[in-house]
């Protein structure tokens, strides 16, 4: 994967999955597509074979998105970023909102040094990938309460 030079346009977007995190330069109206398919290469690139016991998807069309629901409050979980496919009045499918939250960063409220979950799509997922309970998005945030306290009753001794 060829190094990519900053520049002030672009975005770091950190991906995390399980423990794993991968930061990946973005430009801010960069697709999705795009997003995925890069986070897919610098996995690759990196020699992950699986993350969590999960093998790394072949195909970007397999890996699913998300953020998180309150930014502040990561405890509270993740949703997915796409939004669902929704039938009209004549029948055809489509989302009214189409665009909105799918088609960039900058259009799904993202900014500079956003998280995004990420996890593999597989033949055992529901078939509305939205519905997702807290349990199926792998993240594992780090928390200042899991240092061993060294330092904390270091502090103490003085």
């Amino acid at each position: 994967m060829p190094s990519e030079k900053p520049n002030p346009q672009q975005w770091t977007l950190r991906f995390k999955c399980h423990k794993t995190t991968i930061l990946l330069l973005v430009a801010p109206d960069d697709s999705f597509t795009s997003v995925k398919e890069r986070l897919l290469e610098a996995a690759k690139a990196t020699q992950i074979k699986a993350i969590n016991g999960q093998p790394l998807p072949s195909e970007p069309d397999d890996l699913i998105l998300g953020v998180l629901i309150d930014e502040n409050e990561p405890n509270e979980g993740w949703v997915g970023l796409e939004i669902p496919e929704l039938e009209d009045d004549t029948g055809k499918k489509g989302s009214k909102n189409s665009g909105v939250l799918n088609a960039t960063p900058m259009g799904a409220g993202l900014r500079d040094g956003s998280v995004l979950a990420f996890r593999f799509r597989n033949e055992a997922s529901d078939a509305d990938d939205l519905v997702m309970d807290d349990e199926k998005w792998d993240v594992v945030m780090p928390d200042i309460d899991d240092d061993d306290g060294s330092q904390m009753n270091e502090a103490e001794e003085v």
